[in-house]
């Protein structure tokens, strides 16, 4: 009869949960991943279609200029989601996330923001000087955000890559 042997390193319970579970845990991770970069996806091709489709009703009913703005904001909405799609791959290749892909996605944000800010103020007509302040200050905190965007991504740019 052979003794018991002693649980190795290679034996031990959290030893099998890291060989076993862990990876059953990261095919999940990456299962979700992949799924939610579907919908994003399908939500930016029909945000893109939804667009297109609308543009011909919306000039019609308030005249060119507001009709592009609605389209580019519409367009813009869809770049927000490519981005955010851009992100998840590249989680899901590089097994990591970066900064950049999220300062570009807050700066079409601030220029979405700053375009339905025109195009209200265009569509109101005559405003209130309260009115007209807050949307002043709207427009320059837009601004604000887009011009340290930019200072985050050129330093960004001038950082030494890390491999």
């Amino acid at each position: 009869m052979t003794p018991p042997r002693e649980p190795g390193p290679e034996r031990t319970p959290a030893r099998r949960l890291h060989t076993v579970l862990l990876p059953l845990l990261e095919d999940a991770d990456a299962l979700v991943y992949g799924l939610v970069a579907l919908v994003f996806l399908v939500a930016a091709l029909g945000m893109l279609a939804y667009g297109v489709v609308a543009f011909p009703a919306a000039l019609a009913a308030s005249g060119f200029p507001l009709a592009v703005i609605t389209l580019v904001n519409d367009l813009l909405l869809v770049m927000i989601i490519m981005e955010v799609l851009r992100t998840v791959l590249s989680y899901l290749q590089e097994r990591g996330s970066s900064l950049r892909p999220f300062l570009f996605i807050a700066a079409i944000s601030a220029t979405r923001r700053i375009l339905a800010i025109g195009a209200q103020m265009s569509i109101a007509g005559e405003i209130g000087p309260d009115r007209f302040q807050q949307a002043m200050i709207d427009l320059a905190v837009n601004a604000g955000a887009i011009l340290a965007i930019a200072v985050a991504l050129y330093l960004l740019g001038r950082r030494p890559d890390p491999s």
